[in-house]
């Protein structure tokens, strides 16, 4: 068996670091790892999974938490403008115009505040290097 370790980044945000063993190098296998924060599935290219940490490397934090608290709102604005959309694309056709126009404009908001949602994330992402 070969030792290797891989370095990913779940969607959650965190830099997880996987110590895996494989008996073919390149490995052939693909087992799953889990996110010790979220519980995301992280596909690994190994036999077997040795440990999966949290990876925190020299000059970043391990976390921020302006960073979490804008993926939360980030990924809660996604789910409220997939669920408007959803609701719109469901009365199309079905109900009057003006509760149409009522659905169409909560949908341009909800995509309005996710776009802006994920920019502030881009922005502190580049600027503050988390």
């Amino acid at each position: 068996m070969a030792g290797i370790v891989t370095y990913s980044l779940c969607k959650c945000g965190t830099h997880l670091k996987v110590v895996a063993e494989t008996d073919f190098i390149p490995p052939f296998a693909t087992t799953i790892a889990l996110c010790p924060k979220c519980g995301n599935p992280q596909p690994i290219h190994a036999d077997k999974i040795i440990s999966v940490t949290e990876h925190v490397s020299e000059g970043r934090p391990a976390t921020c938490e302006e960073k979490e608290s804008l993926l939360a709102a980030r990924n809660k604005a996604f789910d409220f403008y997939r669920r408007a959309s959803a609701e719109l694309a469901e009365a199309a056709g079905v109900i009057a115009q003006a509760e149409f126009q009522f659905l169409y404009e909560k949908v341009l908001t909800a995509r309005r505040v996710l776009s802006e949602v994920s920019q502030q994330l881009i922005e502190h992402t580049g600027a503050h290097g988390c």
